[in-house]
């Protein structure tokens, strides 16, 4: 580094020689600064997982709407359902508009939910499964029996309904905010899919008849994340109630 005469008249008044570098000064702002960034770092990280922690915490299924009026229908094995009975007031259920003369989805969604039966049934009694027959004129509680028993799915908190077909349908459109069914008429569509295109969502109803969810489980995209979802959102419904005590049950977060 070049020297200058301190006497040398062009340097102005306030001059001063550069310092000679300190490689020890260098080294402890360096450190100094990587001592902020870790420290902001370590900071921001303990944050987000602490909000983590109180929202798995605090989570629950959102309140989306209530089933407002009653549906009654048949169930499989002739006895009458009403959703205003007392008995559904002690049940958390899991919904799915189905119908036997469905070769493909239904029969998937079926499986799905014989996966929930397996999987909360007997840790909670008071969780059902309820399908509701997209074609009740073609649906009758016997034929409705005949197929549960041939696909292996005859357990008892498992109702497979069927009744009045404008009664339902409408039912099902007003209140469970399923999407229209619609004929098929292309006749290589129907023999790989059926004859009626229907609304393939999951639905959680808790014991005050609010719907908690809805879920594309047979979507092919978000089939199997939308399931998972589904499993976890219902595990929170399942644990809040207790059929034995109602006034323990927390209320959903809006």
């Amino acid at each position: 580094m070049p020297k200058y005469p301190k006497d040398d008249p062009n340097l102005p008044e306030d001059f001063q020689e550069p310092r000679p570098f300190n490689p020890v000064a260098w080294w402890v702002s360096i450190g100094l600064l990587c001592a902020v960034i870790l420290a902001s770092s370590i900071f921001v990280t303990g944050a987000y997982r602490n909000r983590r922690i109180y929202e798995a915490e605090n989570y629950r299924p959102p309140y989306m709407f209530k089933l407002e009026t009653d549906l009654k229908a048949t169930n499989r094995d002739g006895e009458k359902i009403s959703f205003n009975d007392d008995l559904f007031k002690k049940k958390v259920f899991v919904a799915g508009y189905q119908y036997t003369d469905c070769p493909a989805g239904c029969l998937g969604m079926a499986a799905l939910m014989k996966d929930l039966h397996e999987t909360f049934s007997e840790k909670y009694p008071h969780f059902q499964l309820v399908s509701i027959s997209v074609n009740p004129a073609g649906d009758s509680p016997e034929k409705m029996n005949a197929w549960v028993k041939d696909k292996g799915i005859d357990t008892e908190n498992w109702w497979f309904l069927t009744g009045d077909e404008k009664q339902i349908k409408s039912y099902m459109r007003d209140e469970f905010k399923m999407l229209e069914t619609q004929e098929i008429t292309d006749p290589a569509i129907v023999v790989a899919e059926g004859p009626l295109a229907h609304d393939q969502r999951l639905v959680i109803v808790d014991e005050f008849s609010n719907i908690r969810g809805f879920y594309r489980v047979m979507n092919p995209q978000v089939g199997a994340k939308e399931y998972e979802r589904l499993k976890y959102d219902l595990e929170f419904v399942l644990e809040d109630f207790d059929p034995d005590d109602p006034s323990k049950q927390k209320l959903p977060s809006k």
